[in-house]
């Protein structure tokens, strides 16, 4: 009987393998993070160059999870996906690309590439541009979703709205799709909002357009979308809020001695002849920066920063939040951060913020860079606001970088997740590993208690990126967020590296020096399948039934050795419990 119960004992013991893998971090500690794996390992194309991924988490099933990419050389976008929790990632044939517009990169930095949403009962969706050959100057193309339900092997893609054939004072440019956001419900029904720029090129100054926030929305799964519409529309008719953003203009005085120049008169009846005028009012350029995200509660956000055409002085940028409670039918404006210098203005010192929604407590959460010594040009570090009241009124900006300010290093392009509990995951490029040279890093802070503090900073990139190749080094700037989407029990992150090139190339002086591969790690929290998750509660409920199975098993085996003398058949040949399979960890 002595055996009995070791068997016994031996099966309680997997069964806490089973519950809480070896090595998982306490509740109160940091995460573990998991070794980087190559994502597109598969793909043994010479020339290949992916951009950051842009992720996301089936809800109805954590362990599927999808990063949609843009391969900078090809143009054409795609995903990868994993069915295990991050631990291995696969490339689908399938192409969310029509034959009319078979290319959908863009080429300004700071741009989100073919950013991914899950709908209802399993359905993707991604946003993307499109664009031909005819368009490669950046004007005209199509902003497109794309829909699948089978994980990318097959697509449906719906032109949202195309600008082909538009040309003069016409003309538009829609380039990037900005940001994509779903209301789950059927999967057929799901709700879905795709936001984009839409900017005037054939208007140029002093009569000229500032870029417009569009956002479309679809209420059959993204089969027809309606007429795009304009946010900005009748917000700055509101004389008080352009008195708010000229009241923050400041001008300085010219050093002794300096030169100036001569400025044309306005032509008189210009837009720029009278400049407080809604007219010269929109949203900032073509960069990401118009974030659409739901609440799971019927209401969607979009936040957008403001900008002005034909203005010789032009206000410093705010930050516009649109709500939406009838599905898109009809949006509120409000300047959720008033016009101010000390606001995220696009460019790699400063990129525009992104948002994210709380699931638990509906707080809106911003990250975004910001230089906090203008002397030093390009310089940059990681801000995050919060607002608790539906953006009427934010948080101070709060630095969430926690390196040596001495070290003169730089964050840049944060992005930000939040967790079906509450936790807000923020990864950004930071340059303090290897600071004054062209490499970077991934770096990671979280916060559990809805943005009023927040963790240490932790390194995710195992290595740092070598920006002398691949398109950076190209001055071609496609200079992506890092990737983040988060589950309760690990956040998954995701950047473009370098690593594969060919190291005799030591820069890229001529058109091919350099690869980007995808590579992705997690910071887990818990063991895959802990918690108090379904998948959990079927671990459990198997771990309960093999024990039980077990008892049952060694009490027969033993009342039958009582039985009958023991022989060289009766040893014990059963299955044993398998432990739940998680990402290795770095030592």
């Amino acid at each position: 009987m002595k055996t009995s119960l070791r068997a016994l004992g031996g099966l309680a013991a997997a069964a806490v393998v089973l519950t809480a893998a070896p090595g998982a971090p306490a509740a109160t500690g940091a995460p573990a993070l998991t070794r980087p794996v190559q994502a597109t390992k598969a793909d043994m194309d010479p020339g290949r160059l992916y951009s950051s991924p842009a992720f996301a988490i089936d809800p109805a099933d954590p362990h599927r999870i999808v990063a949609g990419f843009a391969d900078l050389r090809t143009r054409r976008c795609g995903i990868v996906r994993s069915v295990d929790g991050a631990r291995t990632w696969t490339r689908p044939d399938g192409s969310p690309q029509t034959a009319a517009y078979p290319f959908c990169s863009q080429s300004q930095g700071g741009v989100i590439q073919a950013p991914v949403a899950f709908g209802g009962k399993g359905r993707l969706y991604m946003a993307l541009g499109g664009w031909g050959s005819e368009e490669a100057a950046r004007a005209g193309g199509a902003i497109m979703v794309a829909s699948t339900d089978n994980l990318g092997d097959t697509w449906n893609t719906t032109v949202v709205r195309t600008a082909r054939g538009k040309v003069n004072e016409n003309q538009e440019n829609l380039r990037p799709a900005q940001s994509i956001a779903v209301e789950r419900k059927n999967g057929s029904d799901d709700v879905v909002y795709v936001t984009f720029a839409l900017t005037r090129p054939g208007l140029t100054a002093p009569n000229g357009a500032p870029a417009t926030p569009m956002v479309a929305v679809s209420h059959d799964g993204g089969k027809t979308f309606a007429e795009a519409m304009d946010l900005s529309a009748k917000f700055f008719d509101n004389q008080a809020v352009r008195d708010q953003a000229f009241s923050a203009v400041t001008t300085t005085v010219p050093a002794p001695g300096a030169t100036t120049t001569t400025v044309a008169p306005t032509p008189a009846g210009s837009k720029a002849a009278t400049p407080n005028q809604a007219a010269n009012f929109g949203s900032a350029g073509s960069r990401n920066g118009m974030i659409a995200r739901t609440d799971g509660k019927g209401n969607v956000y979009v936040t957008w920063p403001t900008g002005t055409a034909n203005l010789a002085n032009s206000p410093p940028g705010g930050l516009a939040l649109s709500k939406s409670t009838d599905g898109g039918k009809t949006w509120a404006t409000s300047l959720a951060l008033p016009f101010s210098y000390e606001n995220a203005t696009g460019g790699p010192a400063g990129a525009y913020p992104q948002m994210v929604v709380s699931p638990t407590t509906g707080a809106l959460h911003i990250a975004f860079n910001r230089n906090p010594t203008p002397e030093l040009a390009g310089a940059s570090d990681v801000y995050v606001r919060s607002s608790y009241d539906g953006g009427k009124t934010w948080t101070e900006p709060k630095n969430i970088g926690d390196d040596d300010p001495k070290v003169y290093a730089g964050q840049y392009f944060p992005n930000l997740s939040i967790a079906p509990n509450g936790r807000i995951d923020v990864a950004w490029w930071d340059t303090r590993d290897t600071p004054g040279q062209r490499f970077n890093d991934v770096y990671y802070a979280y916060s559990t208690d809805d943005g009023k503090t927040w963790s240490k900073n932790q390194r995710i990139s195992d290595q740092s990126v070598d920006r002398r190749l691949g398109i950076w080094g190209l001055n071609y700037d496609i200079a992506s967020q890092p990737g983040v989407t988060s589950t309760n029990e690990y956040a998954v992150f995701g950047w473009d590296d370098t690593r594969n090139s060919d190291k005799t190339v030591k820069d890229n002086a001529y058109l091919g020096g350099g690869l980007q591969d995808i590579y992705i790690a997690a910071a887990q929290f818990q063991a895959l399948g802990g918690g108090t998750s379904s998948t959990a509660k079927v671990v459990l409920a198997g771990v309960v039934g093999l024990l039980a199975v077990g008892f049952v098993l060694i009490l027969a085996a033993a009342l039958t050795r009582r039985r009958r003398p023991a022989g060289p058949d009766d040893a014990a040949h059963g299955r044993r419990p398998t432990a739940a399979k998680v990402p290795t960890k770095t030592s």
